[in-house]
């Protein structure tokens, strides 16, 4: 995975040690999941929640880092949808296609 850089790093150099030490460190060292599996939970949870649309495309964006592929994407959109909800399942497709549209 390619480490991000962000104005908000900048700005808080104690946010990033935190998140590197912490969240990268102590959370996604445990073996319950692989990288796409958390990958997918993270866009999940993401997509059902409204106003977090930035947050949602730089995790499609990881997801993608992370070896998963656009149609797995797609089809946890699929899944989404039809299992839960319509809305969640727009918000994946809408962040696939911004990611896509920019190159990133």
């Amino acid at each position: 995975m390619r480490p991000s850089r962000a104005p908000l790093f900048d700005f808080a150099p104690a946010i990033d040690r935190f998140l590197k030490t912490h969240l990268f460190g102590d959370i996604f060292e445990r073996d319950n999941l692989d990288w796409q599996s958390r990958a997918l939970a993270t866009v999940g949870m993401l997509a059902a929640l409204s106003g977090v649309e930035s947050q949602l495309q730089s995790h499609v964006r990881i997801s993608l880092n992370t070896g998963l592929n656009v149609a797995q994407l797609r089809q946890l959109a699929r899944v989404l949808g039809e299992q839960r909800n319509p809305e969640a399942a727009r918000r994946v497709e809408a962040a696939l296609e911004k990611v896509s549209s920019t190159g990133s």
